[in-house]
């Protein structure tokens, strides 16, 4: 099958706005879609090529997207439609020749409607569905008409800054699912002005990422500054600056984690919807 007649077509970056449309259209839903094709133009429009393919079944942005992201060993596929019936999305994944279902694919962000999908393709082509028994994802968001958080100080020889490239080797050697070429997505994600940070005397004691797909990722305070509210500050600080930009802050929370979950509703973030997460692998 050449690609000319594969249900999966290839589409362009400037035609990436017509499906960012569809994925709105199905807010809160596609939130995941929506935010990662308008990261992916942010960064496209940097002059920074993440690498990001897309394709629609049969061409058709109403159908739903299936991106490829693959970096050296990571084999990441996305699959996302806009509406209830998933026929095309679904007859498309079962005879394309983009996707190698030989690799190990992780499958991001998966609303409910389409992990029932890719139970049924997954059966049907003989390969291994993982993720049955995982954990949920809470899909998790701070309004940008939320109110700002007032008298918040730093204290003296803090600041709230950008990640600085000579902390990206720390930053991944604590990354517990870093992988071959992890440090080169920290160091275009600073390079994009997606990092925040608190630094104690120039010391990076608490950061956070906007990822390469919009949500809020990366969250971390090594050992010997925690329980001391930095990472509350740090969130605190970066909701504001999203407000003054009249932009929403969204990211993703284990269900599981009543701590986590606590700690963002005390903050003002509200749940909209869970997703999961999922790997397919050959037998």
């Amino acid at each position: 099958m050449d690609s000319k007649s594969d249900p999966l077509q290839f589409l362009p970056p400037e035609k990436w706005g017509d499906l960012e449309a569809v994925f709105e259209a199905d807010w809160p839903r596609g939130i995941s879609a929506y935010t990662a094709i308008r990261s992916q133009r942010n960064l496209l429009d940097k002059g920074l090529n993440y690498g990001f393919e897309v394709y629609c079944p049969y061409g058709d942005v109403s159908n739903g997207m299936v991106a490829l992201n693959v970096k050296h060993n990571f084999y990441e596929v996305w699959i996302q439609c806009p509406k209830d019936d998933t026929e095309s999305l679904e007859n498309a994944l079962l005879s394309t020749n983009v996707i190698d279902w030989s690799q190990e694919i992780t499958v991001p962000f998966i609303p409910q409607h389409l992990y029932d999908m890719l139970l049924r393709v997954t059966k049907k082509l003989g390969v291994v569905f993982e993720g049955e028994n995982w954990p949920t994802l809470d899909v998790i968001i701070y309004q940008k008409t939320q109110p700002a958080f007032e008298n918040i100080c730093l204290p003296d020889g803090m600041q709230f800054k950008s990640v600085s490239e000579k902390d990206i080797d720390m930053i991944d050697s604590k990354w517990i699912i870093r992988y071959d070429g992890s440090k080169s997505l920290f160091r275009l994600l600073v390079k994009a002005d997606l990092s925040y940070g608190l630094y104690k005397d120039d010391i990076l004691i608490s950061w956070i990422f906007i990822s390469e797909v919009g949500n809020m990722a990366h969250l971390h305070t090594p050992e010997e500054y925690r329980r001391m509210g930095y990472a509350t500050l740090l969130l605190k600080l970066l909701c504001n600056k999203y407000l003054e930009e009249k932009r929403d802050l969204f990211g993703y929370c284990e269900s599981r984690n009543v701590k986590a979950l606590n700690l963002y509703k005390k903050l003002g973030f509200e749940k909209l919807h869970y997703i999961r997460y999922t790997v397919v692998k050959p037998k």
